[in-house]
């Protein structure tokens, strides 16, 4: 275990580039949470109750003082989604968990008696869960089950087009999965340098043309001056 827990975010952004998050922890900066997050957590507030599009404006005022039309727009459109859909409520929302076992931490969006789930602004995938909302469920499910000593089933809530997915146990490869991107973050965490994973990613990557520089073999004159 690290000396210092592994945010399950970090441990979901590994899964997709190790080295982006190496590259990050070099140059770190505080974490901004996007935008379209912030309107579904914000919309997820009312969720088993009325959704009232106004009420939600006026509160998004005060959590996106930059927002313009279209974070308003965005909001509309995911409110009239979520109206289509039945939504339980929680008994606790933005819960702090960890596991000591596998060294993580992370925050579940909503609380139920008997499961949890994560909010996210997007559309729900034409079949199943994302993969990286699987590996973020797995991460929470363990944390849960260390915590409570009992299963949670999880469920990943995609407000953009109000659907709920549910994992109510992760499989043999949601595990395998989860224990290959802890191994990964450890790597990263110990300041490792890791492969990098090539993909539709690198393209809004902001380390993308940096993370050649850390791979490229080094000059006999640089090798000589960082020794030093």
């Amino acid at each position: 275990m690290m000396s210092s827990p592994i945010p399950v975010r970090e441990l979901v952004r590994c899964s997709i580039c190790p080295l982006q998050v190496y590259l990050s922890r070099s140059t770190p900066e505080e974490f901004a949470e996007p935008a379209g997050y912030s309107i579904a957590k914000q919309i997820a507030v009312h969720l088993g109750d009325e959704l009232d599009l106004a009420e939600i404006r006026e509160e998004l005022e005060t959590v996106l003082p930059d927002a313009g039309e279209e974070e308003y727009a965005q909001a509309s459109a995911m409110v009239d989604a979520c109206r289509r859909t039945v939504w339980r409520s929680p008994v606790s929302t933005d819960v702090f968990v960890s596991s000591q076992k596998y060294g993580i931490t992370g925050k579940i969006d909503r609380l139920f008696e008997d499961g949890f789930s994560i909010v996210r602004s997007s559309a729900a995938p034409s079949s199943g869960i994302y993969a990286s909302d699987r590996l973020r469920l797995t991460a929470y499910w363990f944390c849960l089950l260390e915590e409570h000593n009992k299963p949670f089933a999880g469920s990943v809530e995609y407000l953009g087009s109000g659907t709920v997915r549910h994992l109510a146990s992760p499989a043999p490869a949601d595990r395998r999965a989860f224990l290959a991107a802890l191994r990964s973050a450890e790597s990263v965490f110990r300041g490792e340098i890791p492969r990098p994973r090539e993909g539709r990613h690198c393209l809004s990557c902001t380390f993308h043309e940096r993370c050649r520089d850390v791979l490229r073999p080094k000059s006999l004159f640089e090798r000589l001056y960082s020794a030093r």
